[in-house]
């Protein structure tokens, strides 16, 4: 049996987190729009997120930490996807921003492309992420991918994302949401975040 593989993040010594603190952290709940839900890219299961995501804006509100909603908006009201002022681009109920959270428009996959977050965060002291949203492979892998590089500690809660089946390279086969899940799961926890289930990241110890 093959001895498991070394990942990137245990190489670069990055280290797991035990705690949180509130006024550092902040919950992204990204792109939870109609267009993966009745749209033109369903993302699999999306709707068994929906239970989820409410749960985890109840404990960030409990915590007060910062909860932003990031949508995706194309530049012209032509697109396909996410075409400005569609229903398209609204955000899926319950999945709703509260008078508390705030709002980012991104227009581009990563949340940081394009958008304002990474001056939002930097006002409000946060160092700490806690990705959730679609789809896993595109948006979430970016987001984490620049996340990282900007100096952020991500968490990823793995439940709370998902992704949608696309075409294989040569057009002969679709691959699985499911597979490209797990694939996409793998990649950023070897890489650039801390990958954990919902529930194991609310049970984390909060302080102020």
């Amino acid at each position: 049996m093959s001895s498991i593989p070394n990942t990137f993040r245990k190489l670069s010594g990055a280290a797991d987190i035990t705690k949180l603190k509130s006024k550092k952290t902040a919950l992204l709940l990204i792109e939870f729009q109609a267009e993966h839900f009745t749209g033109a890219l369903p993302v699999e299961e999306a709707e068994t997120l929906l239970p989820c995501a409410v749960k985890m804006m109840d404990w960030a509100d409990k915590h007060k930490i910062l909860s932003i909603h990031v949508r995706h908006l194309a530049k012209s009201p032509a697109s396909p996807v996410f075409a400005p002022q569609s229903n398209a681009v609204e955000f899926y109920p319950p999945v709703v921003p509260r008078k508390n959270h705030l709002v980012e428009t991104k227009y581009a996959s990563s949340i940081f492309s394009g958008s304002g977050i990474h001056t939002v965060l930097q006002s409000h002291g946060i160092d700490t992420l806690i990705l959730t949203g679609m789809s896993t492979p595109s948006t979430i892998s970016a987001s984490a991918h620049d996340a990282c590089h900007l100096g952020y500690t991500c968490l990823l809660a793995a439940d709370l994302t998902a992704s949608r089946d696309v075409v294989s390279w040569d057009a002969t086969r679709v691959i699985s949401g499911k597979k490209m899940q797990e694939t996409a799961l793998a990649n950023i926890a070897d890489k650039y975040a801390q990958v954990m289930l919902s529930t194991n990241i609310m049970a984390l110890p909060v302080e102020k």
